[in-house]
């Protein structure tokens, strides 16, 4: 199962399936009356599939046996005219950032050995364990096919492909070998960011440089861990500037388990259901390469078992003009 966020006449939860979005609400809806002939399908099934995803993660965190089964329902139904009622072809929907509102993106850097001696750091600077490296707002988030915008005022636009962690239940110092326990999920986060950040805003991990609007792009989907089909911990990665491989890898690289970065992450900051945090980049950027991207480019981000993240480069348009400095 992938779950998406996606707009057809106002926000929803479905799954994509290939070109098609299942409307989770209503493909749950039909699955009680099928099964159960309930009396209040459409009610009940408006109060378990909300529409943020946010508090469906809280609702049915351990519930994805019977959500499954719910769209298994709706898939063999046979008939064309339930389909269309059920579900959308991906043209006709705008997806979403999968959660939209999540109350913290945790961004985790230095996480790959091979970025390390990529860019030459000395093995005594490496970090001793998961470093917490900056946070990034819900207004950064923007969803496939969504356009990231620059800032003008610089030059040196990157990205870093990540593997993302989804919460599916609320954490505060949880043991390692319990993690997965709080794990709702996975998904795709490029971590947008300009490196040409004057000296006195704080350099690469300022606000700056890795907070601006449109500096998240992340999904195209959630994959509940139990449907990921694969292993975490080793999975592929692979990004594409206008075709040209830039990054690829596997998270086997990772320094640390994806376990040990959320229960590292939950020592010091609590997380809740809908939280993101994600894990560090891998080798390729353009830090060190010095392939920086341009207007008018297009950056894939893939993941084994995920699927691609795409998105448009574009600069920002500023309308707001800013007083001079001598003149406040």
């Amino acid at each position: 199962m992938k779950f998406v966020s996606y707009y057809s006449e106002g926000p929803r939860i479905g799954i994509l399936d290939g070109a098609r979005v299942w409307d989770l609400r209503r493909v749950y809806a039909h699955y009680l009356f099928r099964t159960e002939r309930h009396p209040q399908p459409q009610e009940t099934a408006a109060l378990i599939v909300p529409s943020d995803m946010s508090l469906f993660i809280r609702l049915n965190h351990g519930r994805m046996t019977e959500l499954a089964a719910a769209v298994d329902c709706a898939r063999a139904s046979g008939d064309p005219a339930w389909d269309a009622r059920l579900s959308l072809s991906l043209d006709q929907v705008r997806l979403l950032p999968p959660v939209a509102a999540p109350t913290k993106i945790v961004c985790c850097g230095n996480s790959y050995a091979r970025y390390l001696e990529e860019w030459g750091l000395p093995r005594a600077d490496w970090p001793q364990d998961v470093k917490i490296s900056f946070l990034k707002p819900p207004t950064a988030l923007i969803g496939a096919t969504d356009t990231i915008e620059f800032p003008p005022d610089s030059e040196q636009w990157d990205y870093e492909n990540e593997l993302a962690i989804v919460i599916g239940r609320t954490c505060s110092d949880i043991p390692e070998e319990d993690a997965d326990d709080y794990i709702f999920g996975y998904s795709i986060l490029n971590d947008a960011c300009v490196r040409d950040i004057p000296h006195w805003t704080g350099r690469y991990d300022c606000p700056r440089g890795k907070a601006c609007d449109t500096f998240a792009p992340f999904g195209p989907c959630i994959v509940p861990a139990a449907y990921l089909g694969g292993d975490p911990n080793d999975l592929a990665i692979k990004t594409t500037v206008d075709g040209e491989t830039r990054q690829a890898d596997r998270t086997s690289g990772l320094l640390w388990r994806v376990q040990r970065i959320v229960a590292f992450v939950s020592r010091y900051i609590t997380l809740v259901p809908g939280d993101i945090v994600s894990t560090g980049s891998t080798s390729g950027n353009a830090l060190v390469n010095g392939k920086w991207l341009r207007p008018g480019q297009t950056i894939r981000c893939e993941i084994e078992g995920i699927g691609v993240l795409e998105n448009g480069i574009a600069a920002r348009r500023w309308t707001a003009a800013l007083a001079p400095l001598s003149a406040i």
